[in-house]
């Protein structure tokens, strides 16, 4: 506790150290010289006059700053060790407050180092005796200081724990440490009688003392009046703006960049300005900052005038807040007006003029106290701008709901004012899309945006509906035609992720996409404009939608969506009946419908055996029509008969009917966004595949009465051993092949298939978004199932190929049978000729008579029926080989059913060699 006094006595030792080699200098001289070598007097007399006298200031400066530093007194701030602190603190109470505090301190001491509230409670201990008035370091001393003792030569100092424990403004004018250092120091010229009345801050002492050293502290009547200037984004007549001038600076389309601000004032004449207040100005100024920022937007916008509407209600918000601005603005100028002196006290006595009363005028503390809240303002409007510049409608709108994140109330309820009238266009066309279907957006700012492609076709507006121009002579929101409308689900309007606020999430903004596209494909596709008008004032009638609300704005989305989208379901399914055209597409297209199919291949079986280019379209549709009213077909709705036709695909030459034949489902809007073009050519697809297998199935059938039963009477033969019994083993395994194939594609496949989408139609569940996708979903399946395609895609056909050159060599197989059929007709025929020359009878003479070409055709049949066996055969192998290790486990069922008995299993190791070659082949 007796630090000060040390360095008093250590000081006072060392100089009378000094004082025995020169007795007429004063102790803290001689320190100063020792300490200062180069302000000691020279050795010599000799010497410039002014030099001296400069030195002897510098000397005599020195020793006042020793002096003021001597009189301070400050406590040592060396903590306590961890042992003697607590000791310390129980001495402490024991001394000022009595035995039962230290008793009471000692227990909780005891806990605090027992128990895990604090982990380190030494150094808090530190902090609170550091605070404590019981401790003697923290009170100021009365006595004289340590400078007078130096002075008169005395090394004794006084004690410091005599002084008083009390703070320097509660003591006794005659006490009081600003007027003692004042009366101690002789150096500084001031009168005592200035100082009159309770303690001074020791802003005011070191006020007076510059004042004293000819540095008068700048009147603040300027400072308040220039600070107002800057308030308003003006340079002041003594603080300016300070401007980087790389990017311009006044008027023109470069934005000035205020980098700080600059004193132009002259200190020296004016007055000082403090570092505090420099700090305090650069404070204040920052609001003069950003009122230009955003005034300068708000100006350029509304001169402009081609601002979007999210703009437009961010510059009316700004105006409203700028106008409060203004009016705090002129309550400050009115506080200046009582600060500011009257031209009779200015001059030369102005810092002694009458001051106002206590509470009443203005100074630059309170200008920075009172406009704390305006300057949280300015910056977050200053943000909200800069936001503005870098995006517009609903992105500025994610922005701005980005600062409410924030842990400040204020600034969370200010940003919630912005963006309740920011987020006002927002809702406005917010609530006609998801009640009206309707999309008024000029200045593209919401989410859902009207895609340009969808509303042109072949350089042509549609002329199905004119739509809404919108706002301004915006763009026209147009309707589709039927000849666009398979389009006008998909790609009439467009999902921007970019522009969805961030108080709406990506899924809860897909779920008003859609609910606005139904309404829009109801008013304009579907042609039911009264229930939209009708859903729309009832929507109209509610509550308003709003930023304020969000919980209603989710539960009025909600229902809008769910009615929207089973209405749409229901005009689909009810009025233009989709299941039933989608089950005459699996009937007709499919070769669903079994005895229409039989009669369409057999009216059409000599027709399509000729050569394409003997095909026309009306014996064709002439054929369709004889199928339709021949089986039970003719029993369906008229309109879906009607949308079944008969056409000629693209041929080259030499190519057969059965290559370019095609069956035609026709569909139009709105049945076309959901049996678009993509769809239809699946099934166009589906149904050259199974119309093959039908032709093929159709040609074994007829041949199999030949191989089976009119063979018996030639196989008695001579020349015919065991060809016709070779041709019904190889038939029988042709058969078995396709009745397989044709059983897994029109019941495991398709129907299959079929009931998932008939279990889907049946909940009527989600929007058409939905039912497209269930409706693709079944499409898929049936495509990559009933042709067996594979997963990787340069390989997906390979199963496809497999199976076409199956059906290739089948039909070879039947010919060459017709053939051998022939050949047999006629060799029977011939021997017939020589039984009857034996017995004399006379028949004309044949050309198959010669017994030599008759035998050279007869190899000529068994080397085809052979070679169409065993390439049969091999592709049969390969197929199962590959199907039992595909991907989908219907196709390894498929493989299993074609290998039951391991027949072809069997045959690998010796098929793979000739398997090779006839691919080469």
């Amino acid at each position: 506790m007796s630090r000060p006094d040390s360095r008093t006595s250590v000081l006072s030792t060392t100089s009378r150290q000094r004082t025995s080699s020169h007795p007429s200098r004063p102790p803290l001289e001689s320190l100063v010289y020792a300490l200062v070598p180069s302000l000691a007097p020279p050795k010599t007399r000799a010497g410039d006059a002014e030099q001296e006298r400069e030195r002897k200031d510098k000397v005599k400066e020195v020793m006042e700053f020793c002096e003021e530093i001597m009189e301070s007194r400050l406590p040592s701030s060396t903590p306590l060790s961890a042992s003697t602190l607590p000791e310390a603190a129980r001495r402490l109470l024991l001394q000022s407050a009595g035995s039962d505090k230290a008793l009471r301190f000692g227990g909780l001491w005891n806990k605090l180092e027992r128990g895990r509230t604090l982990a380190s409670p030494q150094p808090h201990l530190q902090f609170l005796l550091a605070l404590s008035r019981l401790d003697p370091k923290n009170a100021l001393p009365h006595t004289s200081s340590a400078a007078s003792t130096l002075r008169s030569g005395s090394g004794k100092a006084a004690d410091p724990t005599s002084s008083s424990a009390v703070f320097p403004s509660t003591q006794e004018p005659a006490a009081s440490s600003s007027r003692r250092v004042l009366e101690d120091t002789g150096a500084i010229n001031v009168s005592p009688s200035r100082w009159s009345g309770k303690g001074k801050s020791k802003a005011d002492v070191l006020k007076a003392w510059r004042t004293a050293r000819s540095q008068p502290p700048f009147p603040t009547h300027l400072l308040l009046r220039d600070t107002l200037y800057l308030l308003q984004g003006i340079d002041g007549r003594y603080v300016r703006f300070d401007v980087n001038e790389a990017k311009g600076f006044g008027g023109g389309e470069s934005e000035d960049e205020v980098v700080g601000i600059e004193i132009v004032a002259d200190q020296a004449k004016d007055g000082y300005i403090t570092t505090p207040t420099r700090t305090l100005l650069v404070q204040l100024s920052e609001m003069g900052v950003t009122y230009r920022r955003v005034t300068d937007f708000v100006q350029s916008r509304q001169s402009s005038g081609k601002g979007s509407m999210t703009e437009q209600s961010l510059c009316h918000f700004l105006h409203h807040e700028l106008s409060e601005y203004h009016r705090l603005l002129a309550l400050l100028e009115s506080q200046l007006s009582l600060t500011a002196p009257t031209p009779a006290t200015q001059g030369e006595g102005a810092l002694e003029g009458p001051r106002p009363a206590e509470g009443a005028g203005l100074t630059l503390m309170r200008l920075g106290l009172w406009t704390e809240e305006m300057r949280l303002k300015m910056r977050m409007m200053n943000q909200v701008v800069d936001d503005a510049k870098a995006a517009h409608g609903g992105a500025l709108v994610s922005r701005i709901h980005s600062h409410t994140s924030h842990g400040d109330p204020f600034v969370r309820r200010f940003m919630d004012q912005i963006l309740e009238e920011v987020s006002k266009p927002f809702f406005s066309t917010l609530e006609r899309w998801i009640f009206s279907g309707e999309l008024h957006d000029p200045f593209n700012e919401f989410f859902v945006q009207l895609n340009p492609e969808a509303s042109l076709r072949e350089g042509r507006i549609s002329p199905y509906h004119s739509g809404d121009a919108g706002f301004e002579g915006g763009a026209p929101d147009v309707g589709g035609g039927s000849d666009e409308a398979g389009k006008v689900w998909e790609k009439k309007y467009v999902f921007v992720k970019g522009m969805v606020p961030g108080f709406v999430s990506e899924d809860f903004g897909k779920k008003i996409f859609s609910t606005g596209r139904s309404l829009n494909f109801i008013r304009y596709s579907c042609q039911d404009t009264d229930w939209i008008e009708t859903q729309a004032k009832l929507a109209n009638a509610g509550q308003a939608l709003k930023y304020s609300d969000l919980a209603g704005l989710e539960r009025s989305i909600d229902d809008a969506y769910s009615i929207a989208s089973q209405r749409l379901l229901e005009i689909f399914f009810d009025k233009f009946v989709l299941l039933d055209h989608l089950r005459a597409l699996k009937s007709y297209l499919m070769l669903g419908a079994g005895d229409f199919t039989e009669l369409l291949m057999e009216a059409l079986a000599p027709r399509l055996s000729k050569q394409a280019i003997s095909l026309y379209r009306h014996h064709l549709t002439s054929d369709l029509e004889s199928a339709i009213r021949g089986s039970n077909a003719q029993y369906d709705n008229p309109d879906i008969l009607r949308r079944l036709d008969a056409r000629v695909l693209e041929y080259s030459h030499g190519e057969l009917g059965w290559d370019c034949f095609a069956l035609e489902y026709k569909v139009e809007a709105p049945l076309n966004a959901v049996l678009d073009a993509k769809a239809m050519a699946e099934y166009d697809r589906l149904f050259h595949h199974l119309w093959r297998l039908k032709r093929v199935e159709s040609a074994l059938t007829q041949g199999w009465m030949r191989v089976t039963s009119g063979s018996r009477m030639f196989e008695k033969l001579p020349t015919l051993s065991n060809d016709w019994h070779h041709c019904r083993i190889v038939q029988a395994e042709m058969v078995h092949f396709l009745r397989q194939l044709q059983a897994f594609c029109q019941l495991e496949v398709i129907e299959c298939s079929w009931q998932s989408l008939v279990d889907f139609t049946s909940k009527r569940e989600g929007d058409l978004d939905a039912l497209i996708q269930a409706h693709r979903t079944y499409l898929s399946r049936v495509v990559r199932k009933a042709l067996l395609l594979g997963s990787k895609r340069d390989k997906e056909e390979i199963l496809l190929d497999l199976v076409r050159d199956a059906l290739d060599y089948v039909l070879q197989f039947r010919d060459a049978t017709d053939d051998l059929y022939g050949w047999s007709l006629g060799e029977a025929t011939r021997l017939d000729r020589e039984r009857d020359a034996e017995r004399g009878l006379y028949s004309a003479p044949s050309r198959v008579d010669d017994a030599e070409r008759s035998f050279a055709q007869l190899s000529s049949i068994r080397e085809r029926v052979r070679a169409c066996s065993i390439n049969f055969q091999d592709r049969v192998v390969s197929i199962c080989h590959l199907a039992a290790a595909h991907a989908d486990l219907d196709i390894r069922f498929l493989a299993i059913r074609l290998a039951f008995n391991g027949h072809y299993s069997l045959r690998k190791s010796s098929v793979k060699g000739t398997s090779s070659r006839s691919t080469r082949g």
